[in-house]
Formats: C-alpha cells, structure tokens, sequence
C-alpha cells in the first residue's frame, strides 16, 4: 500500500512538471491580452512604437523566467491601450469631418459653375472672341455648359469623389497582407552560404523577418536541424526560438549561430510563426527557410 502511494506521489509529482513546463513555454496571458490590444490599435493607424518596445521587453524576460516583470510590462501596456485607442478614434473622427467638408466644397463649387455657366461663358467668349461677328440662329440654345447631359456627368464625377472620399475615410488601410522570411549568409547578406562543415564547427547565418500585415505581429521563430525532407511544419521541439513583435513594415534582422555534432547531410530550416491578433493562437505562416549542409569529419 506504501509503495502504491508513493507511487501515486511520484505520478502527481511528474505530471505538475510536465504541466509546468509546459505552462512554461507559453506566454502569460496577459502579455497575449497587451498584444492583442497593441496590434489592434496599429492597424488603426495608432502610433504603437513604445508599446511595440515594451512589450519585446517583457518578451526577453519571459524568455529568461522572469514572468513577474513580464505581467508587471504588459499591465503597463494595458493600462496606456485605452488612451491611445481613443486618440486614435478622435483623429480618425477628425479625418472624417475634414473629408466630409472637403467633400462638400467640391460640391458646392462644382454646382456653382453649373448654375454661373451662361455667365462664365459669355465672359470666356467675350474675352477671347469679342472681335468676332455674332448672327442669330434659330432652334434651342445648345452648349458645352448649357446640356442637361453635361449636368448627369458633373452629377456623376460629383458621387465618385465624394465616395472616393469615403471609402478613403472609413479604410485606410493597404489591402496585401504578407510576412516573409529569408535566410542571409555570415555577412548578413544573401550568399555565401556555407554548404559544407567541419563537425563542431560554427556556422554563422542571420534570419530575416518581415512584417506586412498593416498592423504589429508577434513572430516566432523555429530553427531545426534535420536529416530529412519532411516538409514543414516540422514535427518535435526546435533547436532555436526566436520572437518579436514588429511593427507594420518593419524588417527584423537575428543572428543565427549553430554547430553540428556529427558527420552528414542536414537541413536547417526556419518556420516562420505568428500569434494571431484576433484569437492571440500561434498559427504557422505557411513560410519557411532552408539551407542544405554537410558536416565532414575534418
């Protein structure tokens, strides 16, 4: 019976490891919560920069264990969210009534030569051609100016602007949306990539992230090393982890230091991950990087 518990004591005790570790390699959730806010209001077209670098902050503490310091960050984070989300929202009211009258000038101005086209022509006319001979013809008077179809085409450019306008207000936002990664050789350049090794020997390389998605991603990084040519993503726990959050447009630049251990062909490759800002899940990008090596032994 002494042995069944203590038995039963050890599986409790493996378990809580597990789960710790686990729980672990996770972010806390609030630095999910403080990113989600942050990516939210970027693609608003808020200026998110320091929050951007607050939260890379509380991310390489995550990274070395220090998870109190990270919450402590991200309830910074979440703290200044509101103020800058209603700063965005006034601007963007802002915007909108400043279209809304440039809209209403272009309008007005474009009735106004309507209704004044007799008056604008005539002084057209009188200025260029008053030396000629006028001779009064019959029928209804007719003109560039003075044609009720003129009056649908002025009507028509006067709906395209002014939803044009609106469109312009209410988007503002780039419709590509797109991440990349690329693989630079020891220079931080493209080339020069090494295609064979002594064993234990350092291979130095930089990844390359980049961030088009209009708004700031949090992305992760996996690098493997593998024999094989399992398409990604790659199954088991990655050599390397690499994260940050970027900002829109943003290119992210990481040294990539390794060695292999043994003789043969191995494949390095990099996955390029992403928390999604809408349910804050790490979802694979489908992108990835790879490079070809061999390891001699001497």
């Amino acid at each position: 019976m002494a042995r069944l518990i203590g038995l039963a004591m050890l599986v409790l005790a493996a378990l809580s490891l597990v789960t710790v570790a686990v729980e672990a390699q996770q972010p806390p959730r609030s630095l999910l919560l403080a990113y989600g806010n942050v990516s939210a209001i970027g693609a608003e077209g808020g200026n998110v920069t320091g929050l951007v670098a607050t939260l890379n902050e509380a991310i390489n503490l995550t990274e070395t264990g220090q998870y109190d310091n990270a919450v402590g960050l991200a309830l910074s984070v979440l703290n200044q969210a509101p103020a800058l989300a209603r700063q965005v929202e006034q601007r963007r009211l802002i915007e909108a009534v400043a279209y809304g009258a440039l809209g209403a000038l272009a309008v007005g101005a474009l009735t106004l030569l309507y209704l004044r086209r007799r008056e604008l022509v005539g002084s057209l006319w009188l200025r260029f051609r008053g030396g000629d001979r006028v001779t009064l013809g019959g029928g209804k008077a007719r003109g560039f100016l003075t044609d009720s179809e003129v009056l649908a085409v002025l009507t028509g450019l006067v709906i395209v602007f002014a939803v044009f306008l609106a469109a312009h207000s209410l988007t503002g936002v780039e419709a590509t949306q797109f991440s990349a990664i690329g693989l630079l050789g020891p220079g931080g350049r493209i080339g020069g990539y090494p295609t064979s090794v002594a064993v234990n020997q350092t291979i130095n390389l930089y990844v390359l992230v980049y961030n088009h998605m209009n708004r700031p991603i949090w992305f992760v990084v996996y690098i493997y090393v593998t024999n094989n040519t399992t398409p990604p993503p790659l199954p088991g726990s990655p050599l390397l982890t690499y994260q940050r959050v970027l900002l829109s447009n943003e290119t992210w630049v990481a040294p990539l230091s390794l060695r292999l251990n043994e003789t043969g062909d191995f494949r390095l490759v990099g996955e390029l991950w992403m928390y999604n800002p809408l349910n804050l899940t790490l979802t694979y990008t489908g992108e990835y990087v790879q490079l070809w090596v061999n390891a001699t032994g001497g």
